[in-house]
């Protein structure tokens, strides 16, 4: 992992997941909260994503009719699929980013997790190395969990001390992070463990539900669109298919609290999409709507200028042909 990366990225997740874990004193709610915080953080990013992908269902009907138009010639295609989203305003790409970042920060919280000694307390490696030989670990071999191993074994050694830290402990740290007794527990779940295909436990039902939620998230949003352009639509279908499957292997290849916070991600993001997608397609329309009165009003009101104009002429002409008659009677009795 770069250094850039684990400072601008990490560090501060950490702090994030360090600040709430404080607040409710529960590491699993502590990561459902920071998976809540990430989606109201990001949600002015998904509005404009969700009113592209609503103005983009919009555009479903001129779509397939460039499609059928230009069916075998996909460079002519494009160039009016182009036309037709800048006349209309539409980024068809505008919908990708928010769908990214709860990635890169999945990314960003495995790291925190992983090394809650560095990127939670703080701890550079000389004090991590120290606190590794105090309790028996040996970060040579102790893999990717070290850390993890090391965070357990050190929170033994508190509940063991009463609830307080040794000075063995304190002499170690010197004030140079913050010493935190993390209890990795979460309804009986060990947060810290990474679920084994081979090996069946409890803590599938972590992997399980990640990818159960993955599928209702993908099905709520394809149903919230309203997709009906076959091109998108069977891209859903894909995604309804790889969403799952990749949300299933995450589970079982990460950390449980990993896997927590993917579950909750996909939670928050089936309610937020049913929400925003009722307001934003009300407003949509509602403007639309609005704007079919207009025209219509509009229409109406030259029909009846022409009308008026067309009652005037015909006025006029009467007026004229009486003036006419009435000039041949006075020219006839002359």
């Amino acid at each position: 992992m770069g250094e850039i990366f684990g400072l601008a990225i990490v560090r501060p997740l950490g702090l994030i997941l360090l600040g709430i874990f404080k607040i409710v004193g529960n590491y699993g709610l502590a990561v459902i909260l920071f998976a809540l915080l990430v989606k109201l953080v990001v949600i002015p990013l998904t509005i404009k994503s969700k009113k592209s992908m609503l103005a983009m269902s919009a555009l479903n009907a001129e779509l397939q009719q460039l499609q059928k138009k230009y069916a075998n010639n996909r460079v002519k295609l494009n160039e009016e699929m182009q036309k037709l989203y800048d006349r209309h305003g539409v980024n068809p790409m505008s919908g990708c980013l928010p769908q990214f970042i709860p990635l890169i920060i999945m990314m960003g919280l495995y790291y925190a997790v992983q090394q809650p000694l560095k990127f939670m307390m703080g701890f550079g490696d000389d004090v991590i190395g120290q606190l590794a030989n105090l309790v028996g670990v040996d970060m040579a071999t102790a893999g990717y969990y070290g850390q993890i191993t090391i965070a357990e074994k050190l929170g033994q050694i508190y509940q063991e001390a009463g609830g307080v830290w040794p000075d063995t402990v304190t002499a170690i740290t010197n004030g140079s992070g913050e010493l935190l007794n993390i209890d990795f527990s979460f309804l009986g779940l060990n947060l810290a463990q990474t679920p084994s295909i081979s090996d069946p436990s409890i803590i599938w039902i972590i992997p399980i539900l990640s990818g159960v939620t993955a599928y209702l998230s993908s099905y709520i949003m394809q149903k919230m669109q309203g997709t009906q352009n076959s091109a998108a639509a069977g891209q859903m279908k894909v995604l309804n298919i790889l969403m799952p499957l990749m949300s299933l292997y995450f589970g079982f290849i990460l950390p449980g609290a990993i896997g927590i916070y993917w579950i909750f991600n996909n939670v928050f993001s089936c309610v937020q999409e049913i929400v925003l997608t009722r307001i934003l397609r009300g407003k949509q329309e509602k403007k639309q709507a609005e704007e079919t009165a207009r025209i219509d009003a509009e229409r109406e009101a030259k029909r009846a200028a022409h009308k008026a104009a067309q009652q005037q002429q015909a006025e006029k002409a009467r007026e004229q042909n009486a003036a006419k008659s009435q000039n041949g009677k006075k020219k006839g009795g002359k």
